[in-house]
């Protein structure tokens, strides 16, 4: 597996300034008094979709095999971070297929991953070629909730240091390339003043959060005074990214740069190796495990209730309860309620029990901003 040098030291010289601090809230009024309440409620539900996130309890796999006369290069199995990881992992996956060296290129998948790799190489210049079942707004990437919080998409007692230390660079170069997306036009990436809560310490407390610090804006860790009186709050600012535009705008982005989209389905790999192409780019996230043979694949099943909009709200919040665990992220396009992570689980019917759980838990909650 190759690992490029340049990531070793991103961000070393650009970030090194930015800092976390750790402080507590103090004054008789807590930030937070003002904060518009979410309106969660039945009758406020629009709509409620379930997809599967392609999980290896290892990490995702990211690096390129020669099958016959072709290079393979394998960038899926990203949990439920495959938007917020894609700027760092799809790129290297673009890296490793221009190194290939041919000037054709089939990219797997026209979900994030595939998208942005298939960007990236065209506007280098490759006569890029889409293949994907399924385009926006029907990926799995569409369903995704989508704060830019990468956690959760591998177990930490199966991934080797090898891994770790890889995935911390690549995830500062995440970081990096959504950056130049915040607030322009058409693209759904804005920030959030959002909320890390627990009522006890967990890991990224002490040892800090994916990727370093100093890469969360405005970061603070409090013991008192904290968001629906959690015992205790990680507050930074977060990119929110709402697929609904975000891909949408990708996939135009990769079509003006020149890459081409055939909307096929592929029954095994030997449709794949007839492919004209010298170099595939396989981003077909749980469709690998059929196509290529990963028996470590296989799904998270996550289900998100949407509420109507609230362009009061610009603050999310992910919060354990007695019920389970509780998220929300506000989008233009409406209030994201969600929190659950079914493993090994393909039903993609929506749980009515579940609705309500969302629901009336984030009531609950919304209701302790009262003072």
């Amino acid at each position: 597996m190759r690992r490029r040098q340049f990531l070793t030291g991103l961000g070393a010289a650009s970030l090194a300034g930015c800092s976390a601090s750790v402080s507590l809230q103090t004054g008789s009024r807590p930030y937070w008094a003002d904060f518009p309440p979410v309106l969660s409620r039945m009758d406020r539900v629009t709509r409620t979709v379930v997809g599967l996130r392609p999980y290896r309890p290892q990490g995702y796999r990211l690096d390129w095999e020669t099958l016959g006369d072709k290079t393979v290069v394998h960038s899926y199995g990203h949990g439920g971070c495959g938007v917020t990881m894609s700027w760092g992992t799809a790129v290297v996956a673009a890296d490793y297929a221009s190194e290939a060296g041919h000037e054709d290129v089939a990219v797997l998948g026209c979900g994030v991953q595939g998208l942005t790799a298939a960007l990236t190489l065209a506007r280098r210049g490759h006569n890029v070629t889409i293949y994907a079942a399924e385009l926006p707004p029907y990926t799995t990437s569409n369903i995704a909730g989508v704060l830019w919080m990468p956690t959760t998409y591998f177990d930490r007692r199966v991934a080797t240091p090898e891994f770790l230390a890889w995935d911390r660079e690549l995830i500062r170069k995440a970081w990096l390339g959504f950056i130049p997306y915040v607030n322009r036009p058409g693209y759904g990436v804005y920030w959030a003043d959002h909320h890390s809560l627990g009522m006890q310490q967990r890991r990224d407390w002490t040892e800090g959060l994916p990727g370093g610090d100093d890469i969360y804006p405005e970061l603070t860790r409090t013991t008192e005074v904290n968001l629906f009186g959690y015992a205790y709050q990680q507050r930074f600012k977060a990119m929110i990214i709402d697929p609904d535009y975000y891909l949408d705008a990708i996939l135009q982005d990769a079509q003006l740069a020149g890459a081409r989209i055939v909307q096929r389905e592929f029954a095994d790999l030997s449709e794949v190796m007839a492919l004209p192409e010298q170099t595939i780019v396989n981003c077909t996230g749980l469709g690998a495990g059929a196509l290529f043979g990963d028996e470590d694949i296989f799904p998270v099943r996550g289900q998100l209730t949407h509420l109507l909009p609230q362009e009061e709200i610009n603050y999310s919040y992910v919060a354990p309860t007695e019920n389970g665990v509780l998220y929300m992220f506000p989008r233009k396009t409406g209030i994201v309620l969600g929190g659950t992570s079914d493993y090994r689980e393909w039903d993609r019917t929506p749980d009515p029990a579940e609705i309500t759980r969302m629901v009336e838990g984030h009531a609950e909650l919304a209701g302790r901003l009262r003072i």
